[in-house]
């Protein structure tokens, strides 16, 4: 699709307003907060760069006029710089040997992601520890966690709100970064279906069920799990919600180890459904996709199937 100043623009906007709809007391605010990153993905995997751009900066001047610069700040760094970063790299190719383009490998994307929330994490734990008036990094994060739910109003009694905030504490931060991982790249593979569909996009189709992650991964993984397990007080903290941000990688290469699976066996479909199913009713699964995930990084799990039936598909 050719540059289109005013697509690019529209994105941005839509973008802007889709976040600050909870502002406004829309019902639709959850769902369109969520999906506020989709318009930028599509500008960016259906225009190109300068698509993606020009949305980017849209939507942030655009957060900036709803709000002020302490709401286009934060916009920007939780929607549009993710996005501009996902984009550009996904629009990446290399000449192979027979010169045809090879494209920047999904689980490259997925991990890139995963690094830039790692680094935010650590970023905001340094601050909140060096700040001696803060007490301990978990302290912190309760107060903050409080704060918000005293603003959201409501008639919480204060004992529930204290075992509401004990709970969420101690694993808050890595589910909150895992989330948003998790909702930039949703956003990105919803942004390339519709484009696929309509025949706009400028990437090939990706083959999800057969991404594969950088083996750095597994450091990070490993390094966040041993800070957790070795360095006492807030670095053990740290280290702890590190490790859940760390596991989203793995967890959607589990995921693939399962459509791998379910590809190679008889009422796949079926299996699948039935496996969505369990995951939604039980959160703890997730673990244990993730689990497979590390499996196959390391062992190849997939490598590992023999083929039940020929039905292969993307």
């Amino acid at each position: 699709m050719p540059y289109s100043p005013i697509m690019a623009l529209s994105a941005g906007i839509c973008s802007a307003v889709a976040v600050f709809s909870i502002v406004f007391g829309s019902i639709l605010a959850l769902p369109l907060f969520y999906l506020a990153p989709l318009s930028l993905y599509l500008a960016g995997l259906g225009i190109g760069s300068k698509g993606v751009i020009t949305a980017g900066l849209t939507a942030v001047f655009t957060a900036g006029l709803i709000g002020n610069a302490f709401t286009a700040l934060p916009f920007a760094c939780a929607y549009a710089v993710p996005a501009i970063m996902l984009c550009l790299l996904a629009l990446r190719t290399r000449p192979a040997s027979n010169g045809t383009p090879v494209w920047y490998p999904a689980g490259n994307l997925i991990a890139a992601l995963t690094a830039v929330g790692a680094a935010g994490l650590v970023f905001f734990a340094i601050l909140a520890i060096t700040d001696d008036s803060a007490g301990s990094l978990q302290d912190s994060v309760a107060g903050l966690i409080s704060t918000a739910l005293e603003r959201m109003g409501g008639n919480i009694p204060a004992d529930s709100r204290a075992a509401l905030v004990g709970s969420l504490a101690p694993f808050f931060p890595g589910m909150a970064v895992a989330s948003w991982v998790v909702m930039h790249l949703v956003n990105a593979a919803a942004g390339q279906a519709a484009l696929v569909k309509s025949g706009r996009n400028l990437r090939p189709r990706v083959a999800y069920a057969n991404i594969a992650l950088p083996d750095w991964c597994s450091w990070l993984l490993v390094g966040a799990g041993v800070v957790a397990l070795v360095v006492p007080g807030d670095w053990s903290y740290l280290g702890r919600n590190l490790v859940i941000v760390a596991l989203v990688p793995f967890f959607l290469l589990g995921l693939a180890v399962v459509h791998t699976f379910a590809r190679r066996v008889a009422n796949g479909t079926a299996l699948l459904v039935a496996f969505y199913v369990l995951l939604m009713v039980l959160g703890w699964a997730s673990f244990l996709v993730a689990g497979a995930g590390v499996l196959e990084q390391w062992i190849g799990l997939r490598s590992r199937m023999q083929p039940v039936n020929d039905q292969e598909s993307e």
